[in-house]
């Protein structure tokens, strides 16, 4: 038996591949396909049982997959950037011949009940990894990983448009200086910690340009985080899967106020401790408690997997 899985060639975020990546480990030692996520609808195998989780996604017209694939929903996030394609009555009638769908946020969750899907919430995957896949027992975790804690403010140029291009030069040196003075302040706050900082990107300079350059990424990142004792982050797929591996979390809410990202953080808020920039500089890290309030959907999510695997 083969299962699909899906990567996304092209993404520059391995958190994609973090994903991808959580359900491999699941499913071991299963055989596994990785299928891209953005041409589901042009696959030409033959009949596939594919576990549907993570972001839908950067080209919504894509949608709704082959029929060759046989998918299970679960964990699965429809942004409101492409909610307008993925509700659309081609889009509801196929999602209806696999309800329950599992949402990874009650965003995704109410949106679907709303047009008559049935749907749950599921919780993420990334929340079920295992620490010791990826440490040895002679390696004692230590310091703390900083992953994109808030990177999100680091502005771009943005030349979709004449006029995008335009307001996002004018708007360009404000912002550069806003985040530099934050940086600034961070990594101060930092250096007065006394312990061991490591930094790592999970946004990468390059395109992704195969699966197995993407699920090599991010294995070596999934590394890092079980080798640390804290992560800083502003990233779900840095904070959820050092959250499954007993790290403590700390998740900088800056850069996130858009209603594209509150969909996706509103959820797992309540799995770690949350905080803005200001509210960081207040925090004893000696004193931050793990948390285990995701554990209650692993065994769901475990069971679920297993069933349709085995149907």
């Amino acid at each position: 038996m083969e299962i699909g899985v899906l990567g996304y060639i092209g993404s520059r975020n391995i958190g994609d591949y973090i994903q991808t990546k959580a359900v491999i480990d699941m499913i071991h030692p299963i055989n596994h396909k990785v299928l891209d996520r953005e041409g589901l609808h042009k696959f030409k195998g033959s009949k596939i049982k594919t576990i549907m989780n993570g972001w839908f996604m950067e080209n919504p017209k894509n949608w709704p997959p082959n029929n060759n694939i046989s998918p299970l929903f679960i964990s699965f996030h429809i942004n409101p950037s492409a909610e307008r394609d993925l509700l659309k009555p081609e889009s509801l009638n196929y999602l209806k011949q696999y309800e329950p769908i599992g949402c990874r946020d009650t965003y995704t969750q109410n949106l679907l009940q709303k047009n008559g899907i049935k749907s749950y919430y599921s919780s993420c995957i990334t929340t079920t990894f295992n620490r010791d896949k990826y440490i040895t027992n002679k390696t004692q975790p230590e310091g703390i990983i900083v992953i994109g804690a808030f990177d999100r403010l680091n502005p771009s140029i943005d030349f979709s448009s004449i006029y995008r291009l335009l307001l996002s030069l004018i708007k360009y040196p404000i912002h550069k200086l806003k985040y530099l003075l934050k940086k600034i302040s961070f990594e101060n706050h930092l250096r007065n910690q006394n312990i061991i900082v490591k930094r790592y990107q999970q946004i990468t300079k390059r395109k992704i340009s195969s699966h197995n350059q993407g699920l090599k990424l991010a294995n070596d990142m999934l590394k890092e985080i079980a080798k640390s004792e804290i992560i800083i982050t502003s990233r779900i797929h840095a904070a959820l899967p050092a959250l499954a591996m007993g790290l403590k979390v700390v998740f900088i809410n800056e850069g996130l106020s858009h209603k594209n990202h509150k969909t996706r953080t509103a959820d797992v808020n309540k799995f770690f401790m949350t905080v803005s920039l200001k509210e960081f500089f207040m925090t004893n890290l000696d004193i931050i408690q793990k948390r285990t309030e995701h554990k209650v959907y692993f065994k769901k999510i475990k069971e679920t997997i297993t069933k349709f695997m085995n149907e």
